[in-house]
């Protein structure tokens, strides 16, 4: 089966790469971040046209998104979740996951924060779930 690619309505920016070289382990404030082995951690704003999205995908690490502007509809798997304006998702790389801006008349912007395994691509296309 043919992977499934991103829609004409989706605008990710340019990314900004930085590398955490060694094992990290915090733990601060009733928050927990570890890695294992050197990990990039990149940043990137996504804008999505009314009726965009983001092709089914999935990350390696994990990816923490907040929603700027606008509305998004995130589905993983089979489950959908709507986020607004200020609201934070996260997403890992185990279930092929779409965004879609769930606005009809407004365009949507995230910021989106990744930690990788230094060197990886931040994206993988993957063939949508069964249902």
């Amino acid at each position: 089966m043919q992977k499934h690619k991103a829609n004409s309505g989706f605008h990710p920016g340019p990314q900004t790469r930085g590398t955490l070289s060694q094992d990290v382990h915090l733990n601060a404030d009733r928050i927990k971040f570890q890695t294992k082995d050197a990990t990039d951690v990149v940043v990137q704003e996504i804008k999505q046209d009314v009726g965009g999205d983001s092709g089914w995908h999935s990350h390696p690490g994990f990816v923490v998104g907040i929603v700027k502007s606008g509305s998004v509809s995130i589905t993983v798997g089979c489950a959908t979740t709507t986020y607004s304006a200020g609201q934070t998702f996260l997403e890992t790389g185990n279930t092929p996951v779409i965004a879609r801006n769930a606005s009809n008349t407004d365009p949507l912007v995230l910021e989106a924060t990744y930690f990788v395994p230094k060197g990886v691509p931040t994206r993988r296309d993957a063939n949508p779930p069964t249902c």
